[in-house]
């Protein structure tokens, strides 16, 4: 191998060489990265601030640490500073590490590093408020509860403001709910939030709404649960959450916001092959049990995936019982029932000794968390991505869908469509390669989702949830962050591999291999001679001749 340095002394230049990480990065947790600064080519560089922004969806790069780092003239090392940072929100994140170069920089793309980073979940933190006691209420609590994996905070509404308790306010034991405290200070410390049986005007949620939406619309994840105050009785049409849930929800379904029949719910093709259901069918089959009736409410939100509809009710289609959406980067699930615990409990329940129930809300809170076991498509990012330069991404659908998938790379910051394609997925789950075109440098979301090939409308129903995937872009990567020369180690190569090293300016020096001769001959054989395919053909007219005589045919 004879190699070439194209430079002799460094450049100008002052660089984010690396950034790592000092430990695992871990949701609601402070953890500390280390980000190493170099200065080249005698530029004078002294202090050079440093800063560490969350690159977020359509909203500004979030702050989350600074500081500074101190490079003595001539010195051509790296400085290493370490900074605390604390990510809320759990799975790929894009973080952006930038320094304010000194003035004669000639390398300015090396200024800023993006890196994505996988930030893992210790615990999922889960706000529960219910607004009366029930059996439903009663056994989501105990499943919350008994689960080591979720730190719970319930709240439980005993009585009304209007109850007459024939007591002084002081006299009580029971707590006035704190809904402005936890809807404004301590709302983005949870994972997800659980409103059950709800009413929204009657305990003062309503104005904390707009904080809600925003918490689901920045990665939170939300859960509305039926019952006689929830959906339209809960006074939710027409606030700044009707927006964000799955479903939609008219002010005519204040009133009459609840059909008390019993009914089963039905599975629709979706919730046939939805990871976030298969626990649940495992232990019961496509059959649901009898619910006590449910919440009214309108047609699917565009964008959902509907997984359980009424058998009767609806009307050009049939009601959506549970459904999933996303808003923004965050997931919200409406389950217009309070009846799951008939999951638990009943005659039913105990054949399958309760475990229905925790099967069924184990895939409900997994997919609100991502959890990729309840994901229905896989999103690799092959080989990483250089802007500028084209790379690959690959698809990984769960067999049993059948449709076609939608992918949508979108630039975060901006929220801007960087490509759009449409794909076909096959049953047996084979993985889709994809060529994404040159991007420029930053944050991007992937997300795909799978619609019905067969329906008429457009956008195509959807057979599957969405799925996302954040990812970084950065100019040069690790190649550009030290351009420093190293004549050492190139002139080390040569000597191994028995070539040898040349400077700037000796490439025409370099010794090329004698051309090789290559000799080519095509040489034919045919089976037979000409006069023997002619003697063939005549035998074999013959034959023919004397079996149709022989047949008696003329």
């Amino acid at each position: 191998v004879h190699t070439i340095a194209v430079a002799q002394k460094p450049p100008r230049d002052a660089s984010v060489r690396s950034v790592r990480l000092a430990g695992a990065a871990v949701a609601h947790q402070p953890f500390e990265i280390r980000v190493e600064v170099g200065c080249s080519g005698g530029l004078a560089c002294g202090t050079i601030p440093v800063e560490v922004r969350e690159v977020m969806d359509r909203s500004p790069p979030e702050v989350l640490a600074r500081g500074e780092v101190t490079v003595e003239a001539d010195d051509d090392g790296a400085h290493a500073i370490e900074l605390s940072i604390t990510l809320h929100r759990a799975g790929p994140r894009v973080i952006e590490v930038a320094i304010d170069a000194p003035p004669k920089d000639t390398i300015p793309d090396n200024d800023r590093r993006y890196v994505t980073l996988d930030v893992a979940r210790d615990r999922v933190r889960v706000l529960h408020i219910a607004g009366r006691p029930t059996y439903d209420v009663r056994a989501m609590r105990t499943w919350l509860k008994d689960d080591e994996s979720v730190d719970v905070v319930a709240f439980f509404i005993l009585r009304t403001p209007t109850d007459s308790v024939g007591a002084r306010q002081n006299e009580l034991a029971l707590i006035p709910f704190p809904v402005d405290e936890l809807f404004t200070t301590h709302l983005p410390s949870f994972d997800a939030v659980v409103l059950q049986d709800f009413n929204a005007a009657t305990y003062g949620l309503t104005k904390h709404l707009k904080n809600l939406a925003k918490y689901v619309e920045g990665g939170g994840g939300l859960i509305m649960v039926g019952g006689p105050d929830a959906f339209g009785p809960g006074r939710y049409a027409g606030t700044a959450l009707a927006p964000a849930l799955p479903v939609q929800i008219g002010i005519e379904q204040e009133r009459d916001g609840v059909d008390l029949a019993t009914f089963e719910p039905v599975l629709t093709p979706a919730g046939r092959v939805a990871p976030v259901l298969a626990p649940l069918r495992d232990v019961i089959g496509n059959v649901m049990p009898e619910m006590p009736g449910t919440n009214m409410v309108g047609a699917a939100n565009p964008g959902a995936t509907v997984l359980m509809t009424h058998p009767t009710l609806g009307g050009g289609e049939p009601m959506p019982i549970l459904a999933l959406g996303e808003y923004g980067t965050g997931r919200t699930i409406a389950l217009t029932v309070d009846g799951t615990h008939r999951l638990l409990m009943g005659e039913r329940a105990s054949a399958q000794a309760g475990r229905a129930y925790g099967a069924f809300w184990d895939g409900l809170l997994g997919w609100l968390m991502r959890d990729p076991r309840f994901e229905s498509t896989g999103i690799d990012i092959i080989g990483g991505c250089v802007a500028g330069e084209p790379s690959s991404l690959a698809l990984r659908p769960l067999p049993g869908h059948v449709g076609v998938a939608t992918l949508t790379v979108r630039e975060l910051g901006s929220g801007d469509t960087a490509f759009e394609t449409t794909v076909p997925v096959s049953a047996d789950g084979a993985t889709i390669p994809l060529e994404l075109p040159a991007l420029d440098a930053g944050g991007y979301a992937a997300s795909v989702r799978i619609g019905d090939a067969a329906s008429t409308s457009s956008p195509k129903t959807n057979l599957t949830p969405a799925t996302r995937r954040d990812f970084a872009c950065e100019r040069g990567g690790d190649e550009w962050a030290d351009p420093r020369p190293d004549a050492a180690r190139l002139r080390a190569i040569s000597e191994v591999t028995g070539g040898k090293a040349f400077g700037p300016g000796d490439d025409e020096a370099i010794p090329l291999p004698e051309a090789s001769v290559v000799h080519t001959q095509r040489k034919t054989k045919p089976l037979l001679p000409p006069w023997g395919f002619t003697g063939l053909a005549a035998a074999l007219v013959g034959a023919h001749w004397v079996a149709r005589r022989r047949a008696g045919l003329s």
